[in-house]
Protein backbone atom coordinates (compact mmCIF):
# COMPACT_ATOMS: atom_id res chain seq x y z
CA UNK A 1 0.00 0.00 0.00
CA UNK A 2 1.29 3.42 -0.88
CA UNK A 3 1.80 5.87 1.91
CA UNK A 4 3.28 9.35 2.12
CA UNK A 5 4.03 11.80 4.91
CA UNK A 6 5.79 15.13 4.53
CA UNK A 7 9.05 15.28 6.48
CA UNK A 8 9.05 17.89 9.25
CA UNK A 9 12.73 18.77 9.22
CA UNK A 10 14.03 18.10 5.69
CA UNK A 11 17.64 18.59 4.74
CA UNK A 12 18.38 20.26 1.46
CA UNK A 13 21.29 20.89 -0.86
CA UNK A 14 21.62 23.25 -3.79
CA UNK A 15 22.55 21.94 -7.20
CA UNK A 16 25.21 23.63 -9.25
CA UNK A 17 26.04 23.09 -12.88
CA UNK A 18 29.44 23.07 -14.48
CA UNK A 19 30.55 22.76 -18.04
CA UNK A 20 33.79 21.43 -19.45
CA UNK A 21 34.92 22.64 -22.88
CA UNK A 22 35.50 19.98 -25.50
CA UNK A 23 39.11 19.46 -26.46
CA UNK A 24 39.47 19.61 -30.24
CA UNK A 25 42.15 17.90 -32.31
CA UNK A 26 44.95 20.09 -33.60
CA UNK A 27 44.30 21.28 -37.16
CA UNK A 28 41.82 18.52 -38.13
CA UNK A 29 40.98 17.90 -41.75
CA UNK A 30 37.76 19.60 -42.92
CA UNK A 31 35.81 16.35 -43.29
CA UNK A 32 36.87 15.21 -39.82
CA UNK A 33 35.91 18.55 -38.26
CA UNK A 34 32.44 18.46 -39.84
CA UNK A 35 31.87 14.90 -38.66
CA UNK A 36 32.92 15.84 -35.12
CA UNK A 37 30.54 18.82 -35.15
CA UNK A 38 27.61 16.70 -36.34
CA UNK A 39 28.34 14.11 -33.67
CA UNK A 40 28.55 16.72 -30.94
CA UNK A 41 25.24 18.32 -31.97
CA UNK A 42 23.53 14.92 -32.09
CA UNK A 43 24.82 14.02 -28.65
CA UNK A 44 23.59 17.36 -27.25
CA UNK A 45 20.11 16.86 -28.70
CA UNK A 46 19.97 13.34 -27.30
CA UNK A 47 20.84 14.52 -23.81
CA UNK A 48 18.31 17.35 -23.98
CA UNK A 49 15.43 15.22 -25.25
CA UNK A 50 12.64 14.46 -22.73
CA UNK A 51 11.95 10.86 -21.79
CA UNK A 52 9.97 8.89 -24.36
CA UNK A 53 6.31 8.20 -23.62
CA UNK A 54 6.50 4.54 -24.64
CA UNK A 55 3.93 2.29 -23.01
CA UNK A 56 5.00 0.14 -20.05
CA UNK A 57 3.49 -3.29 -19.53
CA UNK A 58 3.02 -4.37 -15.95
CA UNK A 59 0.43 -4.82 -13.24
CA UNK A 60 -1.85 -2.72 -11.08
CA UNK A 61 -3.09 -3.08 -7.53
CA UNK A 62 -5.35 -0.66 -5.66
CA UNK A 63 -5.39 1.37 -2.46
CA UNK A 64 -7.30 4.27 -0.95
CA UNK A 65 -5.76 7.48 0.36
CA UNK A 66 -7.80 8.79 3.28
CA UNK A 67 -7.19 12.50 2.73
CA UNK A 68 -5.87 15.02 5.20
CA UNK A 69 -2.80 17.18 5.69
CA UNK A 70 -0.42 14.21 5.92
CA UNK A 71 -2.30 11.54 3.99
CA UNK A 72 -2.54 12.95 0.48
CA UNK A 73 0.52 11.03 -0.67
CA UNK A 74 4.22 11.75 -1.00
CA UNK A 75 3.50 14.54 -3.49
CA UNK A 76 2.02 16.61 -0.63
CA UNK A 77 -0.94 17.86 -2.64
CA UNK A 78 -3.30 20.09 -0.64
CA UNK A 79 -6.23 17.74 -1.37
CA UNK A 80 -7.09 14.51 -3.15
CA UNK A 81 -8.33 14.90 -6.74
CA UNK A 82 -12.08 15.54 -6.76
CA UNK A 83 -12.62 12.62 -9.15
CA UNK A 84 -10.42 10.33 -7.00
CA UNK A 85 -8.47 9.22 -10.07
CA UNK A 86 -4.89 9.00 -8.83
CA UNK A 87 -1.95 6.60 -8.76
CA UNK A 88 1.16 5.76 -6.76
CA UNK A 89 4.23 4.68 -8.73
CA UNK A 90 7.45 2.84 -7.95
CA UNK A 91 10.38 4.75 -6.42
CA UNK A 92 12.21 4.64 -9.75
CA UNK A 93 9.24 6.07 -11.66
CA UNK A 94 8.54 8.55 -8.86
CA UNK A 95 12.00 9.97 -9.65
CA UNK A 96 12.48 11.81 -6.34
CA UNK A 97 9.29 13.77 -6.83
CA UNK A 98 9.71 14.68 -10.50
CA UNK A 99 6.69 12.56 -11.50
CA UNK A 100 4.33 14.40 -9.14
CA UNK A 101 1.50 16.11 -10.98
CA UNK A 102 2.04 14.23 -14.24
CA UNK A 103 -0.60 11.97 -15.74
CA UNK A 104 -0.72 8.35 -16.87
CA UNK A 105 -3.12 6.72 -19.30
CA UNK A 106 -3.66 3.21 -17.92
CA UNK A 107 -5.29 0.42 -19.93
CA UNK A 108 -6.61 -2.71 -18.24
CA UNK A 109 -9.02 -5.56 -19.03
CA UNK A 110 -12.09 -3.28 -19.07
CA UNK A 111 -10.82 -0.06 -20.62
CA UNK A 112 -8.57 2.97 -20.11
CA UNK A 113 -8.43 5.56 -17.35
CA UNK A 114 -6.35 8.73 -16.91
CA UNK A 115 -4.82 9.25 -13.46
CA UNK A 116 -2.60 11.85 -11.81
CA UNK A 117 0.60 10.79 -10.04
CA UNK A 118 0.23 11.84 -6.40
CA UNK A 119 2.10 9.22 -4.43
CA UNK A 120 5.06 6.85 -4.22
CA UNK A 121 4.59 3.11 -3.68
CA UNK A 122 7.74 2.08 -1.77
CA UNK A 123 7.24 -1.66 -2.24
CA UNK A 124 6.38 -1.47 -5.96
CA UNK A 125 8.92 -2.52 -8.58
CA UNK A 126 9.08 -0.67 -11.88
CA UNK A 127 5.99 -1.65 -13.85
CA UNK A 128 3.82 -2.08 -10.76
CA UNK A 129 1.42 0.81 -10.16
CA UNK A 130 -0.99 1.27 -7.24
CA UNK A 131 -4.25 2.82 -8.46
CA UNK A 132 -6.98 4.42 -6.41
CA UNK A 133 -9.96 2.12 -5.98
CA UNK A 134 -12.03 4.43 -8.18
CA UNK A 135 -9.49 4.29 -11.01
CA UNK A 136 -8.95 0.53 -10.67
CA UNK A 137 -12.71 -0.12 -10.85
CA UNK A 138 -12.89 1.64 -14.22
CA UNK A 139 -10.53 -0.85 -15.87
CA UNK A 140 -10.90 -4.02 -13.81
CA UNK A 141 -12.79 -5.79 -11.05
CA UNK A 142 -11.80 -4.74 -7.53
CA UNK A 143 -12.21 -8.33 -6.43
CA UNK A 144 -9.33 -9.36 -8.70
CA UNK A 145 -6.87 -7.38 -6.59
CA UNK A 146 -4.17 -7.44 -9.28
CA UNK A 147 -4.73 -6.92 -13.02
CA UNK A 148 -2.41 -6.69 -16.04
CA UNK A 149 -2.07 -3.17 -17.43
CA UNK A 150 -0.16 -1.04 -19.88
CA UNK A 151 0.42 2.63 -19.15
CA UNK A 152 2.20 5.68 -20.56
CA UNK A 153 2.84 9.28 -19.55
CA UNK A 154 0.50 11.83 -21.11
CA UNK A 155 2.14 14.75 -22.92
CA UNK A 156 0.35 18.09 -22.53
CA UNK A 157 -2.71 16.86 -20.59
CA UNK A 158 -5.63 19.25 -20.21
CA UNK A 159 -5.15 20.93 -16.82
CA UNK A 160 -6.29 24.16 -15.12
CA UNK A 161 -4.05 27.23 -14.90
CA UNK A 162 -0.95 27.09 -12.69
CA UNK A 163 -1.40 27.42 -8.95
CA UNK A 164 1.26 27.90 -6.29
CA UNK A 165 1.51 27.05 -2.60
CA UNK A 166 4.25 27.74 -0.06
CA UNK A 167 4.97 25.05 2.51
CA UNK A 168 4.12 25.64 6.13
CA UNK A 169 7.23 27.17 7.70
CA UNK A 170 8.33 29.02 4.57
CA UNK A 171 9.62 32.54 5.09
CA UNK A 172 11.85 35.18 3.56
CA UNK A 173 14.77 33.01 4.74
CA UNK A 174 13.45 29.62 3.52
CA UNK A 175 11.76 29.38 0.12
CA UNK A 176 9.72 26.17 -0.27
CA UNK A 177 7.24 26.39 -3.15
CA UNK A 178 4.87 23.85 -4.67
CA UNK A 179 3.70 24.17 -8.28
CA UNK A 180 0.23 22.79 -9.02
CA UNK A 181 -1.51 22.00 -12.34
CA UNK A 182 1.64 21.83 -14.46
CA UNK A 183 0.65 18.53 -16.11
CA UNK A 184 4.01 17.83 -17.73
CA UNK A 185 7.15 16.98 -15.79
CA UNK A 186 8.94 20.17 -14.79
CA UNK A 187 12.48 20.93 -15.83
CA UNK A 188 13.09 23.82 -13.45
CA UNK A 189 11.55 26.43 -11.18
CA UNK A 190 13.41 29.70 -10.64
CA UNK A 191 12.71 32.81 -8.59
CA UNK A 192 13.97 36.32 -9.30
CA UNK A 193 16.30 37.62 -6.60
CA UNK A 194 17.91 41.05 -6.99
CA UNK A 195 17.14 41.05 -10.69
CA UNK A 196 18.63 37.60 -11.34
CA UNK A 197 17.03 34.18 -11.78
CA UNK A 198 18.08 31.66 -9.15
CA UNK A 199 17.11 28.00 -9.47
CA UNK A 200 15.28 26.10 -6.75
CA UNK A 201 15.87 22.40 -6.08
CA UNK A 202 13.06 19.84 -6.11
CA UNK A 203 12.61 17.92 -2.85
CA UNK A 204 11.30 14.36 -2.73
CA UNK A 205 8.01 15.58 -1.26
CA UNK A 206 7.29 17.89 -4.23
CA UNK A 207 8.38 21.34 -3.07
CA UNK A 208 10.97 23.49 -4.84
CA UNK A 209 13.52 24.70 -2.30
CA UNK A 210 15.80 27.72 -2.37
CA UNK A 211 17.56 27.39 0.96
CA UNK A 212 19.03 30.91 1.36
CA UNK A 213 15.53 32.34 0.96
CA UNK A 214 14.34 34.80 -1.67
CA UNK A 215 13.36 37.72 0.54
CA UNK A 216 9.89 38.81 1.65
CA UNK A 217 8.25 38.79 -1.79
CA UNK A 218 6.06 39.24 -3.77
CA UNK A 219 7.95 36.96 -6.14
CA UNK A 220 8.37 36.58 -9.86
CA UNK A 221 8.69 32.95 -10.89
CA UNK A 222 9.92 31.17 -14.01
CA UNK A 223 8.51 27.67 -14.51
CA UNK A 224 9.79 25.41 -17.32
CA UNK A 225 8.72 21.92 -18.34
CA UNK A 226 10.75 19.20 -20.08
CA UNK A 227 9.21 20.04 -23.46
CA UNK A 228 10.54 23.59 -23.55
CA UNK A 229 7.31 25.27 -22.50
CA UNK A 230 7.46 27.93 -19.82
CA UNK A 231 5.52 30.54 -17.86
CA UNK A 232 6.60 33.67 -16.01
CA UNK A 233 4.33 34.56 -13.10
CA UNK A 234 4.55 37.71 -10.97
CA UNK A 235 2.90 38.70 -7.73
CA UNK A 236 3.15 35.41 -5.83
CA UNK A 237 3.16 36.26 -2.13
CA UNK A 238 4.72 34.59 0.88
CA UNK A 239 1.49 33.07 2.21
CA UNK A 240 2.29 29.58 3.58
CA UNK A 241 -0.31 26.85 2.95
CA UNK A 242 -2.53 29.16 0.85
CA UNK A 243 -3.20 27.94 -2.70
CA UNK A 244 -2.59 30.98 -4.91
CA UNK A 245 -4.45 30.81 -8.22
CA UNK A 246 -3.24 32.38 -11.46
CA UNK A 247 -4.23 32.51 -15.14
CA UNK A 248 -0.76 31.44 -16.29
CA UNK A 249 -0.19 28.28 -18.35
CA UNK A 250 2.90 26.57 -19.72
CA UNK A 251 3.25 27.33 -23.42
Amino acid sequence: MATGVEPINPEFSLLTESTTPLAGARRPRRRTAVAMLIGAVAATLLLAAPPAAAATSGKATHYEATGGSTTNGNCSFPALPADKLYVAVSPTEYAKGAACGTYLDVTGPRGTVRVVVMDKCPECATGHIDLSKTAFAKIGALSDGIIPVTYSTVKNPTVPALNFRFKNGSSRWWFALQVLNHGNRLQSVSVQVNGKWVAATLADYNYWIYQPGAGPGPYTLLVKDIYGQQAIVSGVTMSPTLVQTTTARLK
